[in-house]
């Protein structure tokens, strides 16, 4: 069995990053698998290395604008050289470049699509709805990757019979392996005194994510209460601006796009993902693996994969979040209760299953397909 993966890029979203996370573990479990990106350059290098070491090799269409359609006259001239059982396409604008080619194709693999978000903009302009339908509609399956991201599309596409739900995954040994930082060194490296009470949130500066509430928590709280964003984005100067506005620009820091998010997440006191909506969040499963206490906003994409409510802050609701931060800091039995119940929690979400239930589709639709 011969996969092709397919997407824009492997940058920096959470989608890209389970990409680069999961296709070392489909070569380890034997699958011929191999990557198709409609331009590499704004990949993240660390994630392309770490998927070329593991023996996959990555094709590079060098199409500089992902909305040209000239993608899906590519893709077909690819696949129509490169003989493929499955192709498997995350992202859009992919979606519509890989559905398109494999229509235009008269002997045509399998073809499925990895539906990651909750809601995207193309939702809100009815008009486009139409154009989506029959963007799905070569697709033998679409995999969503929560409950709530399959009723919404199917509400959105119709098409309710081949979109099933394969929660996403988290590769637990890679976060078990990640070497915890000297705390005295950050504290050090960002003019941090080494008792603050840390608090990390890993996400993009771009909405639906929202900086915004944990920075005003922050100056709710008072001295001593330290937070570090690790990302970057287009909202990156507002929120800065924000912090100093607050009072607290000496105690809110900007790491930056990080690779060592794990090791960043074990060496805080909290993670914290505060965010308007998620499809199936990432940094929360990494955060409940990392063996520090999490809080996360109480929305779809985020409510469904933690152990329980005291996991949860109204979304964008500074107040409820400070209230929720203050206990975990002052009752040490608290935050020991709620790192045990993540870490057992999350052993369920491990990305050995995600695999092998993709691997199990790709077969089965391969025998429908004979």
């Amino acid at each position: 069995m011969k996969v092709l993966a397919i997407t824009n890029d492997i940058s920096q979203g959470g989608g890209e990053k389970l990409l680069a996370s999961s296709l070392p573990i489909f070569k380890k479990k034997g699958i011929d698998i191999s990557l198709l990106l409609l331009n590499a350059k704004g990949s993240v290098p660390a994630f392309l290395s770490d998927i070329k070491n593991s023996g996959i090799t990555i094709h590079d269409l060098r199409i500089n604008n992902f909305y040209n359609p000239l993608c899906a006259w590519k893709i077909r001239a690819f696949l129509e050289a490169n003989s493929v059982d499955v192709v498997h396409v995350h992202l859009f604008p992919a979606l519509y470049w890989a559905s398109l080619a494999v229509s235009l194709m008269k002997e045509k693999p399998v073809l499925i699509f990895t539906e990651h978000s909750n809601h995207n903009k193309r939702r809100d302009k009815k008009y486009l709805q139409e154009i989506e339908r029959a963007a799905y509609r070569p697709y033998s399956a679409i995999i969503a990757i929560t409950d709530s991201v399959r009723e919404k599309l199917s509400n959105w596409i119709g098409q309710s019979s081949k979109i099933q739900t394969i929660n996403n995954g988290v590769d637990l040994s890679t976060i078990a392996n990640a070497p915890k930082h000297d705390r005295s060194v950050l504290c050090s490296e960002l003019n941090i005194p080494v008792n603050a009470k840390l608090m990390l949130m890993a996400a993009s500066f771009r909405y639906p994510k929202d900086q915004a509430a944990l920075i005003k928590a922050c100056a709710i709280l008072g001295e001593g209460h330290h937070v570090l964003l690790a990302g970057e984005g287009e909202l990156k100067e507002k929120s800065q601006a924000l912090a100093v506005q607050c009072g607290v620009g000496n105690r809110v820091h900007y790491l930056g796009f990080r690779t060592d998010i794990s090791s960043l997440m074990k060496t805080v006191d909290l993670n914290i993902l505060s965010s308007a909506y998620e499809g199936m969040s990432g940094v929360t499963l990494e955060s409940l693996a990392a063996a520090v206490p999490f809080l996360g906003s109480d929305v779809a994409g985020i409510r469904e994969i933690v152990p329980g409510k005291s996991f949860l802050f109204a979304p964008g609701d500074e107040h409820d979040l400070a209230n929720k931060i203050a206990p975990i800091f002052q009752n040490p039995e608290l935050s020991a209760r709620m790192t045990n119940e993540a870490t057992a929690f999350v052993r369920s979400f491990d990305m050995e299953y995600m695999v092998d239930k993709y691997i199990l589709l790709y077969k089965t639709l391969l025998n429908r397909h004979i």
